[in-house]
């Protein structure tokens, strides 16, 4: 129901709440927060709503679906305490941060959907954990890495060197391979920071995923290079 006062069209709480979406319990809760100036209100205490109202909680609404915090939008629409264009590029970098993370979950899923049939639960689980730990961590390192780098850059380079000795039918204890190898181990230990447990999961992940065609690499070729770690490992510990 709506009513008139001072040649503007004022409408209930209840007819706000149907014209946005929003419940009148989030309207309530927008006004607490200053989101919404106190409304004026009729003589049973209703709350009244104008047109510049409307206007202010259609803002709302707009900065919400993209995704912004109530505290940064009062500080954008109430307080103008802070810049536009800082606060969206601010909130696109936490998109993008979290997009990276649905994606890896994405992968994860899809792997551990592809094995689910094939291998007993506590393999499947067993493999779960390593990949969800080398992704947290791979997640932890860009976290606190101030530079942008292509982190597949030197694994692209050492697996098409590796692919040659592999097609030239060069055994993995090889000399060429064995160095690959190395080589392969020392990236490996850069990125888990010789912690053991990721190392673990990725000596884990090597001999069970399907990496598809990651920076290059496809099964036969980590097969390749898993056996060259093998014979490494065996010359340090014969």
């Amino acid at each position: 129901m709506t009513t008139k006062r001072g040649g503007h069209r004022l409408g209930r709480i209840g007819d706000l709440a149907r014209a946005t979406g929003l419940t009148a319990r989030t309207l309530r809760h927008y006004e607490s927060v200053g989101l919404l100036p106190a409304p004026s209100r009729t003589q049973g205490k209703q709350r009244l709503y104008d047109a510049q109202d409307v206007a202010r909680l259609y803002r709302v609404c707009a900065l919400r679906d993209l995704g912004l915090g109530l505290t940064e939008i009062r500080r954008l629409l109430i307080e103008g305490s802070c810049d536009f264009d800082e606060v969206l590029r601010a909130h696109l970098a936490r998109v993008d941060d979290e997009l990276r993370r649905l994606q890896e979950l994405r992968a994860l899923l899809a792997q551990a959907s592809a094995r689910a049939k094939d291998v007993p639960m506590e393999d499947l689980l067993a493999t779960i954990e390593a990949m969800s730990r080398v992704a947290r961590h791979g997640a932890a390192r860009r976290e606190r890495s101030a530079r942008a780098t292509d982190a597949e850059a030197p694994w692209r380079d050492l697996g098409a060197r590796l692919r040659q000795c592999l097609r030239a039918g060069e055994p993995p204890s090889a000399p060429r391979p064995a160095e690959l190898a190395r080589e392969a181990r020392r990236l490996l230990q850069a990125f888990a920071g010789d912690d053991p447990s990721v190392l673990g999961a990725l000596a884990h992940l090597r001999k069970v995923v399907e990496p598809g065609d990651l920076a290059g690499w496809d099964a036969a070729l980590l097969r390749y290079l898993d056996d060259a770690l093998v014979h490494l490992e065996q010359e340090k510990h014969p």
